[in-house]
């Protein structure tokens, strides 16, 4: 199936889920992101059939709210062996039940998942050696709009500052092997913006009550014409928008 793109820009929004917290608010707040018009979503701490969320899929009530009619979600990996794209040694698939990160398109996609491996400091408690932090990934969308190709990705970087920056450089290095331009957004878990690229929405997105520093970033070997901050009823980040030129 091929879509013509009949703009010249792609309207991007990033966002935490905070797994649907609370969530009878969480159907009734998706409308907040319906009225935003995004033509891609890209969610972190999104669910997927797990108890915790009543069993919701959390990716395709995004989609569903905003009109989007494609959406892939990608659960959280609990080893750090390689993932092969969309399918892992563990048999983890993209659409798996789970907690993890997602995206909606408006445009239909070729979906591609890829580690974001490092050597992560552990600790000692009590004689045994404990991983503080989990494996991360970044689930990749190659969008098809006719002659105009798009990759666009979602991640959700380790708390520890050192640890992220490393596997930031690895997400970007994976995205410039898909086709096209790309544009990757996502809860960094950083103060400033580590990457080689300049993040197109500056602001700050936590805590969503009254936000003093920056955590959710989109940033893209593409321009931004508009950009904007939004908080929802239903997450502890606010999310970010990003109007991202074609041409």
């Amino acid at each position: 199936m091929v879509v013509t793109l009949s703009r010249d820009s792609i309207r991007v929004l990033s966002l935490n889920l905070q797994q649907g917290k609370p969530r009878e608010n969480f159907v009734e707040g998706l409308r907040e992101l319906g009225e935003l018009e995004p033509d891609v979503v890209l969610v972190q701490e999104a669910d997927k059939g797990s108890l915790f969320s009543g069993r919701v899929d959390h990716t395709g009530l995004v989609a569903a709210a905003c009109g989007l009619g494609h959406h892939a979600f990608l659960p959280g990996r609990s080893t750090w062996a390689t993932v092969l794209p969309l399918v892992s040694p563990q048999g983890r698939k993209i659409g798996e039940r789970g907690t993890g990160i997602g995206i909606a398109s408006r445009f239909p996609a070729t979906w591609h998942a890829h580690p974001l491996n490092t050597n992560r400091p552990l600790h000692r408690m009590r004689g045994m050696t404990v991983d503080m932090d989990q494996p991360r990934q970044v689930l990749a969308g190659v969008l098809d709009c006719d002659e105009k190709t798009l990759t666009v990705a979602t991640t959700h970087l380790s708390w520890q500052f050192g640890v992220g920056v490393d596997q930031l450089r690895q997400a970007e290095t994976f995205l410039q092997n898909l086709p096209g331009p790309w544009v990757l957004g996502g809860d960094f878990n950083m103060r400033k913006n580590a990457s080689i690229w300049p993040s197109l929405v500056d602001g700050p997105t936590y805590p969503a009550h009254e936000p003093t520093f920056q955590m959710d970033y989109i940033v893209s070997d593409l321009i931004a014409t508009n950009t904007s901050i939004h908080k929802f009823s239903f997450s502890d980040h606010r999310g970010v928008l990003a109007e991202v030129s074609l041409r």
